[in-house]
C-alpha cells in the first residue's frame, strides 16, 4: 500500500479521480476530508475527554522528541487503552443519540 492510498480512496468516494473517468459520488453532500482530518479530529476528541497530551500523542503513534524521546521508553499501553475505551464509549453514545 502506498503512502497516499487511503487519501486517494477517500477522494474517489467523493467522485474525484485524477486522469480517469469520474466515479460516482457516494458521499453525498458531506464535505471532502482526508486521513489527516480524521487524525486531527481523533486527537481533538482525546483532548476533550481529558486525555493527557503525551498519552494522546502516543495514541497517534507520534514519537517523543529530544531528551524525552531518548530516555522515556514507556509505551503507555494501559493509559492508551483507557483513553480509547473512554473515547469509544463517548462516540457510541453520540452515535446512539443520532
Amino acid at each position: 500500500m502506498g503512502p497516499d492510498t487511503l487519501n486517494r480512496t477517500i477522494t474517489k468516494l467523493f467522485g474525484h479521480e485524477a486522469g480517469k473517468k469520474k466515479p460516482p459520488n457516494v458521499m453525498g453532500d458531506m464535505p471532502h476530508f482526508t486521513v489527516h482530518d480524521l487524525r486531527r479530529t481523533y486527537r481533538t476528541l482525546l483532548a476533550m475527554e481529558g486525555t493527557l497530551g503525551h498519552v494522546a500523542e502516543s495514541c497517534l503513534n507520534h514519537k517523543r522528541k529530544g531528551v524525552e524521546g531518548t530516555y522515556n521508553r514507556h509505551d503507555y499501553f494501559e493509559e492508551r487503552k483507557e483513553a480509547l475505551i473512554k473515547l469509544s464509549s463517548k462516540l457510541g453514545s453520540m452515535i446512539n443519540r443520532a
